[in-house]
């Protein structure tokens, strides 16, 4: 191995730094360096020369003082921290840092004695503000995952530091005095801005990419008091500080009391210098992997707990060994994790108010609550011995452990605010109509408008007042036909009013009107109605015809039954397609008594009968129609019907559902459709048939499987064990690595465009089964922002964070590093180490021949015929039966046959050729199969018109090759080359062509009727989306354009008269 790829290794396997940050976490971990060098010195340098001249009893005193300096400073910092550029803020903070410490050195020179308590101040606000600076430089620089990864060993630079300033500066004033330090300290603040100049030019995370750069700021800056989650660590940082000061005050008194003079100094010495050395050491090893595996919870609960735990023996043992475990766990966790994990803590703060918290947190709450620690010594220390301050310090520090689930729960809808496009969620608040507010709505019933009278219709829909169904009646006669019908149909829903007033409607003029009257004079005069209603059987208009026959049959008592019986068994048995059609109509009315003649409609050989009785299914819901309408749901053109008819059967559908879905010889197409049928029938029967499904050998079957489950879960308020969510994962995990493990062995072979894009979906699509099976145990909102958001630059950090926290800690190792963005030749890597050598090229490409997806299968044996591999016959002769026609198709073409007469281009041809188009770029092989397998090749001479303009829009085009010319009139408006698609807008908009096109040269086209489109439209969502962008992306354009002209005529101003 090369030094540098040595180097490279070890920095990712212990440091966790990978390839690419380097330089960047270099630049910071030297520049927190010198900020901690700064710090560290600054202090000696200020006690020395402070304490040296000054009695000990004024140092409480410089303690106020530094609590009304910090404050004023952060007052004037904040109004300047998010409007300046990190970097700038930083030289700027440094160049008056020099400035004031030259000048310190002068005034001691000079023998100015009030310069030492204002240096004694001032130092610590300087030394502070550095740390503050450097850490909000560094959020913008990484994203929360790699914050948390790296922060651990950016962090150590702070101990190591505390180490080498301690070692060291003992030397250094032996050689140039104390008061020359403050040119030492110069030179570091000269370093800092040095580095903070060089650590600009570095990449920032995306979603930080105008944080600090140019910030802008419209209104008045948010409130971060109210921040729920600044008081939460506001609350934990006072707890902190608070107990750190009295356990230190502890220490030192327990040290005075054991050691006297230059052996006090000595063990202070060895204390210092052992804490440092281990707290860098535990720093660098241990706080990365605890952050990465166990998470910012943990990470904030090391310091209390040895804290307290130590206060707590120090009750029982009040000897100097304890004194220091406690003591180290303030100075050794203190700059090493606790510190690390806080600065992670930040990064849900949206940009324009980060410095500013940070400012307030470290600036003011933190020593505030040194003074406050300071303040409970001066009344307790009269009172209580040493070990009796403990019992004020463990209940401070059980309440430090207690603030850390407030403050993890607020860190994460911190990062799940983020992750919503819409900032903090929207909760919507169902709307009650008040007495005023009903009595309006009937004034408008009174005296409105007809649109208006059709709004206030839907409002009052479920009002049972008595004034509400007067309105309503009086309606029956309104002048506006649309009014009428509404308010029929309104009073046919309720079943109350006087049928003498509806009868008028049964002679109405128009069919609507009468259609509505016949329903609701059946509904209100029910046997009764059998005189008026039986004349209008006979209506002109099919509506009327269907209203009348329904109404008889479900209102009309025995009567009714027999004159409409009569009707409806001479409509079942006609010949005529409408007759038939009218009587599944009817039956939609009756329930699941009309069971026998509906079951018999739905095998009517006319189409348009079958549609009528699927449209009717819903309304007769009964069980024994579900095998039935399994069958239909093998027919696209009845699939989405047929599946909202067995919906409305409930519980009687659950099994039949199960078993078809469990069959390998369902076909594919409704054994995917089946889970989302499932998960509308919101019973425990579904969950539990569709949780016996979740190893489903096909992946894209299993992902509809574990959806449905994921809502079903949260309507029935189930939740899994872990043991059955990690058992699950792993399964996916491993799955997914001997994918990519294969793939990447495979690509040098068999490579192409779309077996590239299908792994690289398989990836992607593992990735949202492991996700869908967390949903199973783990709150499913937040999972599904972290869904959402993964494929998101500039929120998939977050969204990963947010994972990470809510997965308990076995969970974690086995999902997060297939998340985590890593370079791909790793992820291989880690393939073949957790899943063995990748299988031989032909050996993984036969192995996708047996794929349960006939796409997979035809792209497998596609890639085996293009090598001319020994294996394509072989498995295209197995494969030559199969029932899916892409499957046949690539079996016949690897077995040497041509492509059916007439076809010029294979399905795969045609799949590449549909990417071309904008509209479809974007839209995965595998959904356009279906559209590239209706899709039929035309050819046109130069100066043949290809569409007209005025013509019905019934097919769109794509270019192949050639040039075709858009003409409006006479004039030509654009010229299209290959790849570029015309006429989908007269498709989509159902209107006539609104120009002709014609071809300027020799051209070929691929073309798609505007029925097969529609009928694919509805199948795959995928290329709704795409087509949603396509108009999208054409209305930014033409109001980008609309923009521009605006502009240029207003550059032009008012043009007066020549």
């Amino acid at each position: 191995m090369q030094p540098r790829a040595a180097i490279a290794a070890f920095s990712e396997a212990t440091l966790r730094v990978r390839p690419g940050e380097g330089r960047r976490c270099a630049l910071l971990f030297l520049q927190l360096l010198l900020s901690s060098a700064v710090f560290i010195l600054g202090r000696t340098v200020r006690d020395t020369l402070f304490l040296s001249r000054y009695p000990i009893r004024y140092l409480p005193w410089m303690f106020v003082l530094y609590g009304v300096t910090s404050a004023v400073t952060v007052v004037v910092y904040a109004r300047y921290a998010d409007r300046v550029a990190r970097h700038r803020l930083i030289v700027g903070s440094s160049a008056v840092g020099m400035a004031t410490y030259l000048a310190t050195w002068g005034l001691v020179r000079a023998g100015q004695t009030w310069i030492y308590p204002a240096f004694y101040v001032w130092a610590e606000v300087v030394a502070n503000l550095f740390i503050v600076q450097f850490w909000t430089l560094a959020n913008d620089l990484f994203d929360a995952r790699a914050a948390k990864r790296l922060f651990g060993t950016i962090g150590s630079a702070r101990v190591l530091g505390v180490v080498l300033v301690g070692l060291g500066a003992g030397i250094v004033v032996k050689a140039i005095g104390t008061a020359q330090l403050l040119f030492v300290l110069v030179g570091l603040m000269a370093g800092i801005t040095a580095c903070a100049l060089l650590v600009s030019r570095e990449a920032r995370a995306e979603s930080a990419e105008r944080s600090g750069t140019q910030p802008r700021r419209r209104g008045r800056p948010p409130d971060i008091g109210r921040d729920p989650y600044v008081q939460a660590l506001a609350l934990m940082i006072l707890l902190v500080f608070v107990s750190l000061t009295i356990g230190d005050y502890q220490f030192k008194r327990i040290a005075r009391d054991t050691f006297q003079e230059d052996d006090l100094a000595r063990f202070f010495s060895l204390f210092y210098a052992g804490t440092g050395a281990v707290s860098f050491l535990f720093q660098v090893l241990l706080t990365p992997a605890i952050l990465s595996r166990l998470g910012v919870g943990a990470g904030m609960t090391v310091m209390p707990a040895l804290f307290g735990a130590a206060s707590a023996a120090l009750l029982a043992f009040p000897r100097l060994g304890v004194a220091t475990i406690m003591k180290f766990a303030d100075n050794g966790f203190q700059y090493t994790i606790h510190d690390t994990t806080l600065q992670a803590l930040y990064v849900p703060f949206a940009p324009e108010v980060k410095a500013r918290t940070r400012a307030f947190l470290d600036a003011v709450v933190k020593p505030l609550s040194y003074g406050v620690g300071g303040v409970a010594l001066i009344l307790l220390t009269p009172h209580l011995s040493i070990a009796g301050l403990s019992g004020v310090t463990v209940p401070l520090a059980l309440l430090w452990l207690a603030s850390i689930p407030l403050v993890r729960r607020r860190y994460l809808h911190g990062l799940e605010v983020t992750l919503s496009a819409r900032g903090a969620l929207a909760f919507d608040h169902e709307y009650l109509l008040d007495s005023t507010g009903r009595r309006a709505l009937i004034r408008t019933l009174e005296r409105g408008e007809p649109r208006q009278i059709l709004v206030a219709l839907q409002q009052l829909a479920s009002e049972r007042d008595e004034g509400v169904e007067q309105a309503i009646t009086q309606l029956v006669g309104h002048h506006d036909a649309p009014v009428r019908t509404a308010a029929l149909y309104q009073m046919a829903a309720r079943g109350r009013g006087d049928p003498e007033a509806v009868r008028p409607a049964l002679t109405d003029p128009l069919p609507d009107v009468r259609a509505a009257g016949a329903a609701a004079y059946a509904t209100l005069a029910r046997d009764e109605a059998v005189d008026a209603l039986a004349p209008l059987l006979a209506d002109a208009a099919p509506d009327v015809r269907v209203a009348s026959l329904a109404g008889l049959l479900q209102h009309g008592g025995v009567e009714g039954g027999i004159v409409g019986g009569a009707e409806l068994g001479r409509l079942l048995g006609s010949e005529a397609r409408e007759d038939r059609v009218a009587a599944a109509r009817a039956l939609r009315h009756l329930g699941p008594s009309a069971y026998r003649p509906l079951r018999r409609l739905l095998g009517d050989p006319d189409p348009t009968v079958r549609r009528a009785a699927l449209k009717a299914a819903p309304g007769v819901a009964d069980p024994r129609l579900v095998p039935v309408l399994l069958e239909l749901l093998g027919d696209p053109g009845s699939r989405r019907r047929a599946g909202a008819a067995v919906v409305t059967t409930g519980s009687g559908a659950v099994d039949p559902l199960a078993t078809a879905l469990a069959n390998p010889r369902t076909s594919r197409p409704v054994r995917l459709l089946i889970p989302r049928l499932l998960r509308r029938i919101p019973q425990p029967a579904s969950y539990d048939r569709l949780r016996e499904q979740v190893d489903q050998p096909d992946s894209h079957v299993r992902l509809r499987v574990l959806a449905a489950l994921s809502r079903l879960r949260q309507e029935l308020g189930r939740r899994e064990s872990r043991a059955f969510v990690q058992q699950n994962v792993v399964r996916e995990v491993t799955e997914a690595y001997r994918n990519i493990a294969g793939w990447a062995r495979a690509r040098a072979v068999f490579g192409s465009p779309l077996l590239e894009e299908e792994f690289a979906f398989r990836q992607q699509r593992a990735a949202r089964r492991m996700l869908r099976h967390l949903e199973l145990r783990y709150d499913v909102d937040a999972l599904r922002l972290v869904r959402e958001r993964l494929a998101d630059p500039a929120r998939r950090a977050n969204a990963l964070e947010v994972l990470d926290t809510l997965l308990e800690p076995p969970l974690r190792p086995i999902v997060m590093p297939f998340l985590d963005d890593i370079p791909q030749e790793q992820r291989v890597a880690r393939a073949v180490a957790l899943t063995g050598p990748a299988p031989e090229p032909g050996a993984f490409l036969r192995e996708q021949c047996r794929h349960p997806n006939p796409y997979v299968v035809l792209l497998a044996l596609d890639a085996l015929r293009r090598q001319d591999h020994s294996a394509a016959v072989e498995e295209g002769i197995r494969l030559r039966e199969h029932p899916d026609p892409l499957v046949r198709e690539g079996a016949a073409l690897a077995t040497g046959h041509s492509l059916p007469e007439g076809q010029m281009y294979s399905t795969l041809e045609k799949i590449l050729l549909l990417k071309r188009a904008s509209i479809f770029e974007r839209v995965s092989g595998e959904d356009l199969a279906p559209l590239a397998g209706v899709a039929d090749v035309a050819t046109h001479a130069a100066g043949e018109t290809i569409v007209r303009e005025g013509d019905l829009g019934d097919a769109f085009f794509v270019i192949v090759q050639g040039s075709v010319g858009i003409l409006r009139g006479d004039q030509q408006v654009a010229v299209l080359g290959p790849g570029e698609a015309f006429g989908e807008m007269a498709v989509l908009q159902g209107e006539p062509r609104s120009a002709s096109a014609m071809a300027l040269e020799d051209t070929e086209v691929l073309w798609v009727g505007s029925e097969e489109f529609y009928e694919i439209l509805h199948e795959q969502v995928e290329i709704a989306e795409g087509v949603i962008r396509m108009l999208s992306g054409r209305l930014r354009e033409a109001t980008a354009e609309l923009g521009r002209l605006k502009q240029a005529v207003a550059s032009r101003g008012p043009q007066g008269p020549s």
